[in-house]
C-alpha cells in the first residue's frame, strides 16, 4: 500500500526514497528471490543518496519490527509452581526386569578396589552367597600396590566374574570403565572394598524394589543413606570423617514396603542416593552416560558423584530411593583424610560439586523432587516411625514453599562430607591401617 504520500509502490513515484525503502523491506521480509540477485536485476532502482537511504532504511526497518505483534504470555495457572518444573514429567512405566529374564541376569556387583587386600576373601564370599540375585562380580581394580590385583582372581567365579584394571583414576572413571564390561545384568550396584556386603538377601530386595516401582520409574537406589531437607536417613549410623566436621545423627528409614511375600523392606523415595552400595537400573545408568567424568580429573576423589547422578536421573523423569542394606562398613579403615593437603582437596571438591548441583537442579533439594517423593511415600509405603516422618515434613516446609535459593546453599548442608567413603567415596590413596575382616561375616539377615 502507498506510504508517506506515495501513490505507487514500484519506486517510481514522486517520493522515490520512501517507496524504494519500503519496497526493499517488504521484499526482504517476503524473501522474494529477485531482490537477492545481481544489482542490475534488482526491482528497486538505486537511490539518489546511498548514505541517506541507509539511515532512513535502518529507521524504517526498526519501526516495522517494533510494530510486529509480540507473542502473548501464557496465562498463569493456580497449580504450585514446582509441579510445572521439568522434574518427573514422564509417567511412562519402565520395562520389567523379569519379562524375558534369563537365569544369568540380575545384579552386577561392581567393587572399587584400592589397597584393601585383607577384605577380598570376605567381600567375594558374601557376594557369591547372594547368587542368583548377584549374577556378576566386576572388580574395578584402581591401581592397588598391596597385591589386591593378584588376589582378586583367586576368589572369583571364572564363568561370570572378572577384574577390570584401571591406572589409579579414582571412583568416577574406574566405575564407568568396569560398568562397560558388564554382560547380562539388568541392575548395576556400585560397592567399595572397605565394606563387607554380608547382609543376606540385600540384592534380591534391590531387584524387588526396581521391579515393584516400575510404574513410579524408580531408577536409582542407595543401600547406605540419603539426606532429605538436612535430615540424614539410613538403617545404620553413618560414620563421617572427622576432618570434614559434619557430625550427623542418622535416623532410621521411617517407611517400609510390605511385599507379597509378607516381608517388609525398609525403603523410601528420596531426592538423592549415596554410595555404597549405590544401585541403578542398567538402562537408566547407560541413558545418563554413567557417572559424569567432567566432575573430576583422573586421580581426584569423586566427591558427590552419587548426588549428581541422582539429580541428573530426576531431570530425566526417574525417581530415586533409599534402601537399608546393613553392611559391615569401614573394615580395615575408610581411607579417610590423612593429611592437610588431602583435606583441602576434598573441601574444594565439595564446593565444586555444589556448583554443579545448582547448575543441574537449582539446589540440592528441588521442591518438585521433595513434593513427588513425599507423595509416593504416603501412597505406596507403610509408616513405621511417625516421629521421623513428622520431622521430615516439618523441615521440608521451608524447602517446598519457594523456588531453589537462599538457605538451600548455606553452610555445611550444601553438600555432605563423604560418609565413610559415602556420597562420592573420597578415600585417600594411602595404605589402610592393619586389620582384617572375618572371612565369612555374619551371613545372616539382620532383623528389621
Amino acid at each position: 500500500a502507498p506510504a508517506n504520500g506515495c501513490d505507487r509502490t514500484d519506486g517510481r513515484s514522486a517520493c522515490p526514497r520512501h517507496c524504494a525503502t519500503r519496497a526493499t523491506i517488504t521484499s526482504l521480509l517476503t524473501l522474494r528471490p529477485t531482490t537477492m540477485g545481481p544489482p542490475h536485476r534488482a526491482v528497486v532502482p538505486a537511490p539518489r543518496s546511498f548514505r541517506h537511504r541507509r539511515r532512513r532504511g535502518s529507521m524504517l526497518a526498526i519501526s516495522v519490527l517494533l510494530a510486529a505483534p509480540m507473542p502473548a504470555r501464557p496465562e498463569p495457572t493456580n497449580a504450585p509452581w514446582y509441579k510445572e518444573s521439568p522434574f518427573y514429567q514422564n509417567e511412562t512405566a519402565l520395562p520389567s526386569l523379569r519379562s524375558e529374564r534369563r537365569p544369568a541376569e540380575g545384579v552386577a556387583a561392581i567393587v572399587l578396589s584400592f589397597n584393601h587386600r585383607a577384605n577380598i576373601a570376605a567381600i567375594a564370599a558374601a557376594l557369591v552367597r547372594e547368587a542368583p540375585g548377584i549374577s556378576e562380580i566386576v572388580i574395578a581394580e584402581d591401581g592397588s600396590t598391596d597385591g589386591s590385583k593378584e588376589e582378586w582372581p583367586k576368589h572369583l567365579r571364572a564363568s561370570s566374574d572378572r577384574v577390570a584394571h584401571t591406572p589409579d583414576v579414582h571412583e568416577i572413571r574406574a566405575y564407568n570403565n568396569a560398568a562397560r564390561t558388564v554382560r547380562n545384568a539388568s541392575v548395576l550396584c556400585f560397592l567399595q572394598d572397605d565394606d563387607i556386603p554380608d547382609d543376606r538377601g540385600w540384592a534380591d530386595e534391590v531387584l524387588e524394589l526396581f521391579e515393584h516401582f516400575r510404574g513410579e520409574r524408580l531408577g536409582i537406589v542407595s543401600g547406605l543413606a540419603a539426606e532429605v531437607c538436612q535430615i540424614e536417613l539410613g538403617e545404620q549410623q553413618v560414620e563421617h570423617p572427622k576432618a570434614m566436621k559434619n557430625p550427623k545423627v542418622t535416623h532410621r528409614i521411617p517407611y517400609v514396603l510390605d511385599t507379597a511375600a509378607k516381608t517388609s523392606i525398609p525403603f523410601m523415595f528420596a531426592t538423592e542416593a549415596w554410595l555404597s552400595p549405590l544401585c541403578a537400573r542398567r538402562d537408566v545408568f547407560e541413558e545418563l552416560g554413567g557417572f559424569d567424568e567432567r566432575l573430576t580429573k583422573p586421580g581426584e576423589p569423586g566427591i558427590g558423584l552419587d548426588i549428581h547422578l541422582s539429580l541428573r536421573a530426576a531431570r530425566r523423569g526417574y525417581t530415586v530411593g533409599l534402601h537399608g542394606a546393613e553392611f559391615h562398613r569401614g573394615v580395615g579403615g575408610h581411607g579417610t583424610v590423612s593429611d592437610p593437603a588431602k583435606t583441602a582437596l576434598r573441601l574444594k571438591k565439595r564446593q565444586d560439586i555444589s556448583t554443579e548441583i545448582r547448575t543441574i537442579a537449582g539446589c540440592r533439594w528441588p521442591p518438585a523432587m521433595l513434593a513427588r517423593a513425599a507423595a509416593l511415600n504416603k501412597q505406596h509405603l507403610r509408616i513405621r516411625d511417625d516421629a521421623v516422618v513428622d520431622e521430615i515434613d516439618a523441615k521440608c516446609l521451608a524447602f517446598t514453599s519457594r523456588p531453589c535459593g537462599g538457605h538451600h546453599h548455606s553452610g555445611a548442608s550444601s553438600l555432605p562430607a563423604a560418609p565413610s567413603a559415602a556420597s562420592g567415596s573420597s578415600r585417600s590413596r594411602s595404605r589402610p591401617p592393619p586389620g582384617t575382616a572375618s572371612s565369612e561375616g555374619s551371613g545372616a539377615r539382620r532383623p528389621r
